[in-house]
């Protein structure tokens, strides 16, 4: 079973960066490339909810428990901050990205 996977708005925001950095070098094709294959991993971490591939974080505090995890992505270039909902359970039903970056770009 799939989980929905749901962009927050810092995510929407760091994929807007993300764009006009690749962007400010290659032309709007290879921007919209990395956009999309970023996105193609986030739906793809929907579909492995079960796994919860990459490093699980911490601090993200709760209460609520929180379950984030830094899944590392297109050949080592870019992260995906993602959080498990709701946290700990077998089944997800719910994928959120949290944030995207550059893996090089210090948070």
């Amino acid at each position: 079973m799939n989980a929905k996977v749901i962009l927050a708005n810092k995510a929407m925001a760091d994929l807007g960066a993300i764009w006009k950095g690749v962007n400010k070098y290659h032309d709007d094709a290879s921007a919209y490339r990395t956009v999309n294959a970023l996105l193609d991993e986030a739906e793809r971490l929907g579909q492995e909810s079960a796994q919860r591939p990459g490093d699980q974080l911490d601090g993200y505090d709760g209460p609520p428990a929180r379950e984030v995890y830094r899944w590392v992505c297109l050949a080592g270039r870019y992260e995906l901050h993602y959080e498990v909902l709701p946290a700990y359970a077998i089944q997800p039903a719910t994928i959120a990205i949290l944030r995207a970056s550059h893996a090089r770009k210090e948070r």
